[in-house]
């Protein structure tokens, strides 16, 4: 009997926590179809032409533009306001001092300079 009890309000205890419903919602909070900020950030899509360039040179690997992956987002390097030509000599000779809460960034002196600036500046875009 004890038993039975236990589950019976086990049960109706899931049902209350899970009923997802909420009444006491005014109508004004259920019409607020305004992304958070956060929501804003997190559909940061580069342009075709920069993703094909992070994808040739494997910088999606580490980097995600609006969330930290194994390197800091494209977001947070333009909160920094690095110039391009900063951003271009980071991505082949980077400073790890420059970012200390994060694994230190291999070079990459293999991309074309024309393609490093590209990237650099659709990075400064997004401040």
């Amino acid at each position: 009997m004890k038993t039975t009890f236990f589950y019976a309000m086990l049960i109706l205890a899931i049902a209350a926590c899970s009923s997802g419903t909420n009444t006491s919602q005014t109508s004004n909070e259920s019409q607020n179809t305004q992304p958070t900020v956060e929501a804003k950030v997190a559909v940061i899509e580069p342009p075709a032409e920069i993703n094909e360039l992070l994808n040739k040179h494997t910088c999606l690997t580490c980097h995600a533009a609006a969330e930290r992956v194994v390197g800091p987002s494209y977001v947070d390097v333009a909160k920094r306001n690095y110039t391009a030509d900063e951003i271009v000599s980071l991505i082949y000779n980077p400073k790890p001092e420059h970012w200390p809460d994060y694994p230190p960034m291999i070079g990459l002196p293999k991309v074309p300079k024309e393609d490093a600036l590209k990237i650099a500046n659709w990075i400064i875009s997004l401040k």
